[in-house]
This record gives C-alpha cells, structure tokens and sequence, in this order.
C-alpha cells in the first residue's frame, strides 16, 4: 500500500505537537482545532474528536440513550465494527440488505424490516455511506422519522462527500468520520462525531472525556464515562492533511473519470458508477467480476496478479457480516441462529464478484492511472483468456 504519504505539514505539526510539551487534549490546542475545522468542511455545528471511528459509532450510540435490547438495522455489506459498536452497549443489530450497484443500503429492504417491527423495537438506523459514496439519505431518513427512528451515518470512508449538495454526516442525528490508516485522512488511528445537536454534541464529549460535564470542575464526573480521547499528535496529523484535502479529493475524482472511460465497455468486469446527484470522494471503486472470471481464480487469483504488476486491487470482504463468528459470542446473547438463516442477496454477491480499487491508486497523474487501468484489462484477459 502506497499510502498515507508523508508531508512535511504534518511533519512540522508533530514536531510543534511535541515540543509543546502538551501532547493530551488541551485547550486551544490541535484537537480543538480540528474539531473547529472539521465541522465547518462538513457543515455542522458541532464535533467531538475521538480515538477511532469504531469509538465514535459507539459514543453516539450511547449518546441516543436508548433502551437496552433495542434493534438497530445495519446493511450487510460493511465493516463489522458498524454493528459490533452497537453490540457492545446493549444493542441488537438487524441486518438491511444492500443495493447491487452503489452496495449501500437497500431502501426497499429498509422500509420492509421496518414494517415487520410491528413492536417499534428498532430504534436506529445505520446507513454506510460505502466507498465514500452517500447513500440514499433522503428516502432513510423519512423512513426512519415515520418509525420514530434515529439516523446515525457511519461516514468512515466518506470525508468530505455530498449528497444533492449537503456533505455527508450532518444529515442524521450524528454522523462518524475514521482516521484509521487507509483513510483519505489519516492519523494511523483516530475518528471524529459530527452531529447539529448540542444535546448529542454535549453526551458524546462527556462520554468519551470520562463522564466530564462542559464547564464543570475537572473532577466533576456526570455520567458514566471513558478516556476515548484524541491526542494532540494525532489531532497535529489530521489538520494538516485537512488543508490539503480539497486537492487531494480534486485529483482522485478527476482520476476515476478516467477508470469510468476506460474500464466503460470492457469484457468481464462491471464498474460501479455513482449517481449523478451524489459527490463521492471515490474513497474506493468498487469493480465487479462476471462468472468467468470468478471460475478461472477470481478476485484471490486477480488481486494477485495485480500486485505482480505493482499495483493494488483489494478483493473486499469475503462475507456478509451477519455470518462472521463474533455473533456467536455467548456472553452478548445475539440470535445468531436466525443470523445464520439470512441470505441478502445483493450482500452475498457483492462478497462474491467485488473488488475495490482504493482512492491512493488514485492520487498521481493521468498517465498513473492509464498505466493501472491498462494493467487491469490486461491482467483480465490473462486469466479470461
């Protein structure tokens, strides 16, 4: 993997970080700085800096307060820890299947589950804007407000996307960016919660700063809470990737132009293409392999070759989440036997056929990104042929 690449910014910004003597969260610091920062790109009024992404699920989860043994509906095609955050403060995920072409949320499944929940059980749903590409925000969130539903968008991979102009993770209740090392902005580890609210605003930062309360004494504690907070290195790393973020975004979206054109009419594979009234920051792209090409070694056998050459294809995740062995786990008495019964169809084929081209394949001139979308035809009919 050829990235996160070094910059002198964040260089600079480590080196001040450490000199300062002050490398915790302080006032006036980097981590408030970014908070500040973060917020105004995302058009938001308030966020929380915090240790992961899978942290910040988890903090606004508990921030909705709600009754323990609640459902929550996830989509299929995700990374475990959107559902496992939920797990671990006493919620029940249900699992949404997903749209074979944008592999979010599938509406139709949505409003399905949520007539079924004829007991008003689920409480909350998750929406994945997957690859950096928002899912249908719209139709979920009026879905979710007529079931008397939250909406938390796990945006992890989806810094600065929009949906029909809006940025992705102000349109919920709160929204949760990662900073995890794959990410377009990274800090090895790291997230952030984004929310419009100051009653959530107030809860997660509480939450995650040991059940602190704001402008209370330093050993005044409100609730229940954890250490979860961001150190002032990784927060000096994350502000200076945010100002050249634009850039780096500009140059990955005017590259996948490029893989549309010419992967567009080519035999065996199938790229998956963004509306028109969405803006990815085309985090990955998402390419899917048809049956000879599955027969003949697939996405093991094609990501291998690739990498041959020098270049990455990521094979994904090889199942949906709802058959992972940590739902078996007695200790969260999960129905794992119904979980076991679930085949989603558009789930369990894109586990099958899809592959992803990440976003730092991406990130260099023209020229690049012909030379990998050449090798990728190529290494196509090596194995088709």
């Amino acid at each position: 993997m050829k990235w996160p690449l070094p910059d002198p910014l964040g260089e600079a910004y480590m080196l001040l970080s450490y000199r300062s003597g002050q490398w915790g969260r302080v006032p006036g610091g980097f981590v408030e700085t970014l908070e500040r920062e973060f917020a105004k790109l995302h058009e938001v009024k308030y966020a929380v800096s915090v240790s992961s992404g899978t942290v910040g699920l988890m903090l606004s989860y508990l921030a909705l307060n709600l009754p323990q043994g609640s459902r929550f509906i996830v989509p299929a095609y995700t990374f475990i820890t959107t559902a496992t955050a939920g797990v671990v403060v006493g919620l029940i995920p249900e699992f949404a299947d997903i749209d074979p072409e944008t592999l979010n949320i599938d509406v139709n499944h949505l409003a399905e589950i949520l007539e079924e929940d004829k007991d008003n059980t689920i409480k909350l749903v998750v929406p994945v804007h997957f690859a950096g590409l928002p899912a249908e925000m719209d139709e979920i969130l009026k879905l979710a407000r007529e079931h008397g539903a939250y909406v938390v968008e796990d945006a992890a991979q989806a810094h600065c996307s929009a949906y029909k102009g809006r940025k992705v993770g102000g349109l919920g209740d709160l929204g949760v960016f990662s900073f995890q090392t794959s990410k377009m902005v990274s800090a090895g580890e790291g997230g952030i919660v984004v929310t419009n609210s100051y009653e959530f605003y107030e809860r997660v930062w509480s939450y995650h700063n040991a059940g602190r309360a704001i402008g209370k004494p330093w050993y005044y504690h409100a609730r229940i809470g954890l250490v979860l907070r961001m150190t002032e290195y990784q927060a000096a790393i994350v502000v200076s990737q945010l100002r050249r973020l634009d850039t780096l975004i500009k140059k990955v979206r005017r590259n996948a132009k490029v893989v549309f054109d010419e992967l567009e009419n080519v035999e065996h594979v199938h790229v998956h293409k963004p509306p028109s009234y969405v803006e990815p920051n085309f985090y990955f792209i998402p390419v899917s392999l048809d049956e000879e090409v599955l027969r003949r070694g697939g996405k093991e056998k094609l990501a291998s070759l690739m990498a041959e050459k020098g270049f990455s294809l990521i094979e994904g995740y090889p199942m949906p989440i709802y058959r992972q062995e940590a739902f078996r786990e007695e200790r969260w008495k999960l129905p794992y036997e119904r979980y076991a019964k679930l085949y989603l169809r558009g789930a369990e084929e894109a586990c099958r056929r899809t592959m992803w081209i990440p976003h730092y394949e991406l990130i260099y001139d023209e020229n690049y990104t012909l030379r990998y979308v050449k090798a990728l035809r190529e290494t196509v009919r090596e194995i088709t042929s």
